[in-house]
């Protein structure tokens, strides 16, 4: 019987995982920073979180960092989810500046246009100016709208990082003859030990993307990446591995537009409160490694617009006592969220004036210098100048 260690297997998987990313084209030089052009990350706290958890007084000991960075931007106390309470969604909302009502587990795409397909096709941009790297692995489709003269050509490179690791546990498995149906399952195992895959579990249907990634977009990660799993920073969670596959997409891309969703948080669904509050300080910490990263990369520094919010909340406790296990309810605690803006352009400040979900993709149209259909949501005057 073949035996596969733990640290075998990552480097196996992460030489797999490789050949996916990024162009072999690229790897000869880094990109030169590009002078002049303003970019914008949204960041999504995917899977549902509470004011309670976060910037309630009682909740700001959960994310250190987000407090910190709360005195060097903007703030919206509010900003309204007014739209369906379901993941895709709620991010398809943010994304297209309309409320979302798809299906829910990610068969269709976005109902109109994205931000992405509206800055590509109005700038000629190439397809590796746009990405969204997502946790969630049903949110294949959500880089692209299906409508005539928008979709898929003008629309971002999708990549579910937890998705090809557990294609890479695959190859690896069909790779060596000797292995079989016991050893894959330990493989697996193993997997789910390093990325939690949350409530849904392993067998949960992928539906690939309308495009797979490029041809051309693939090896150049092996070096970094399988020095990453194999080092201190080796990731043991999904988020973990978002936020360095996020990573290296700007320091070999330098995208001028990102979609980051980190979703681990979405553990809540099984019950335990201290899960779901660990992964929400994780995410607050990843949140700060992202924007050390912006202030470092000399492609990002002083261009780049961050906005970070929560895609929607979760239950309150007024009717039950495990309120944050769901997200279905549609009270306050569900629709009430927060938004944080960082960067180029950005003011300091806070304002009590709501603002909602769809006014995310108005607002970064109007920083990159875009147009965008009669949607409706409205670009956010104190970042840009509306």
């Amino acid at each position: 019987m073949w035996e596969l260690s733990k640290r075998r297997f990552l480097q196996a998987a992460g030489l797999a995982i490789a050949g996916r990313i990024l162009p072999r084209r690229l790897l000869a030089r880094p990109p030169e920073p590009r002078s002049g052009s303003r970019k914008v990350i949204i960041v999504t706290f995917g899977g549902g979180v509470r004011y309670s958890e976060t910037f309630a007084p009682e909740g700001l000991r959960n994310i250190p960092r987000l407090k910190e960075l709360r005195a060097q931007g903007f703030f919206y106390r509010t900003c309204a989810n007014a739209g369906v309470l379901s993941h895709f969604n709620s991010t398809a909302s943010i994304l297209t500046g309309d409320w979302q009502r798809v299906d829910d587990f990610g068969f269709e795409r976005p109902a109109g246009a994205t931000i992405f397909e509206y800055y590509r096709k109005q700038t000629g941009s190439k397809a590796t100016d746009a990405w969204a790297i997502c946790t969630n692995k049903s949110f294949s489709p959500i880089g692209a709208a299906s409508l005539r003269d928008w979709g898929v050509p003008y629309g971002a490179q999708v990549v579910l990082p937890k998705q090809l690791l557990i294609e890479a546990v695959d190859e690896v498995v069909k790779k060596n003859r000797d292995g079989g149906a016991a050893n894959r399952e330990n493989v697996l195992r193993q997997l789910e030990e390093i990325l939690n895959e949350g409530y849904e579990g392993l067998g949960w249907t992928i539906f690939k993307a309308g495009r797979d990634l490029d041809q051309t977009v693939r090896a150049t990660l092996t070096r970094s990446l399988v020095e990453y799993i194999n080092g201190p920073e080796m990731p043991s969670s999904g988020d973990e591995l978002t936020f360095f596959i996020a990573r290296e997409v700007m320091r070999e891309f330098a995208p001028p537009l990102m979609l980051v969703n980190f979703w681990d948080m979405d553990v809540a669904h099984w019950g335990a409160y201290s899960l779901y509050l660990q992964a929400i300080t994780r995410t607050d910490r990843l949140v700060g490694m992202l924007w050390e990263e912006i202030l470092a990369n000399p492609n990002y520094k002083d261009k780049t617009t961050l906005l970070v919010l929560p895609e929607l909340g979760r239950d309150g406790d007024v009717n039950t006592a495990n309120g944050f296990l769901n997200h279905r309810s549609g009270d306050a605690s569900c629709r009430n969220m927060w938004l944080l803006a960082l960067g180029a352009g950005v003011p300091g400040g806070e304002s009590e004036r709501p603002v909602a979900h769809i006014d995310v993709c108005a607002t970064a149209a109007a920083v990159l210098g875009v147009k965008t259909a009669a949607i409706a949501g409205r670009p956010m005057r104190e970042i840009a100048g509306a």
